[in-house]
């Protein structure tokens, strides 16, 4: 596939993206029971040299990663598919989960909030703690692209990375937002306090502020939670203040995305005169 984010699989395909474009790999990701041989050692050399995160799943989760991908190819190109071998098809137990464009650090998604700065303009990032589905990423990154805020922070672990199905959602957005990936939140946390931004976590507690009533006037990280558990609770304490969507409804809370959508237009939006 070319073009959105992708699954590269077998050892030998695998290999070579880590020689070319490290940058660009968000996880690698080997089959339970695999045979060690030198081009397994060697992806996972490359991968401890690249900080990039090595995750062991059953045979079956790359069986359907790779089905997804192809199902998404044929969608994507009919005429092309109809000639394709899905038979001849395999992943050896190996992939590797593949963003479109280079992934930052957070030092470098700090100095380019820093040219900003220098405008006198207010950057803006979004943090996402534990945003697991990939719809959910997916629509969250077209948001992100949407408002205009400057970039979206993603852990190492415990995150959607990058496939189809955020491309699919995504609708380019992937490849248009800054997106920085760190080993540890709450570090990222303290670097970004350091960095002058003040830290907003959103959260359905009894102490938030209802977000239309909060000042966004200033350098600011927006933090989402999970689907299902929300902020970690360390993350939650290391924010500076807390915001919440008042229900009005039946239901007690949002899809993330729907929230972050609402969240992050209501932060640009202009300081009223």
């Amino acid at each position: 596939m070319s073009g959105g984010s992708r699954y590269v699989y077998g050892k030998n395909s695998v290999k070579a993206l880590l020689d070319a474009s490290p940058t660009k790999v968000f996880k690698i990701f080997l089959a339970e029971g695999l045979k060690p041989d030198k081009r397994v050692q060697a992806i996972q050399d490359s991968a401890r040299q690249a900080k990039i995160p090595v995750q062991v799943v059953p045979r079956q989760k790359l069986d359907q990663m790779l089905r997804g991908q192809e199902a998404a190819f044929a969608e994507a190109n009919p005429d092309i598919a109809e000639d394709r071998d899905e038979g001849g098809i395999s992943h050896q137990g190996v992939m590797a989960s593949v963003a479109p464009k280079t992934l930052l650090n957070l030092p470098v998604l700090l100095q380019l909030c820093e040219a900003k700065k220098a405008q006198g303009k207010h950057p803006r990032l979004l943090m996402l703690d534990g945003v697991t589905d990939p719809r959910n990423f997916g629509a969250i990154l077209r948001v992100a692209d949407a408002s205009g805020i400057d970039g979206v922070i993603i852990p190492k672990q415990h995150s959607a990375g990058f496939g189809p199905g955020v491309s699919k959602t995504a609708s380019g957005a992937e490849e248009t937002v800054a997106i920085a990936v760190v080993s540890n939140l709450n570090q990222a946390i303290q670097q970004v306090k350091d960095a002058g931004f003040w830290v907003a976590g959103a959260a359905n507690d009894t102490g938030a502020v209802d977000y239309h009533r909060q000042d966004y006037q200033m350098p600011m990280l927006l933090i989402m939670g999970s689907e299902g558990k929300g902020l970690a609770s360390l993350v939650r304490k290391n924010c500076d203040f807390l915001v919440k969507i008042p229900m009005h409804g039946t239901v007690d809370s949002l899809n993330v995305a729907t929230a972050t959508a609402i969240l992050l237009f209501e932060m640009v939006k202009p300081q009223k005169s």
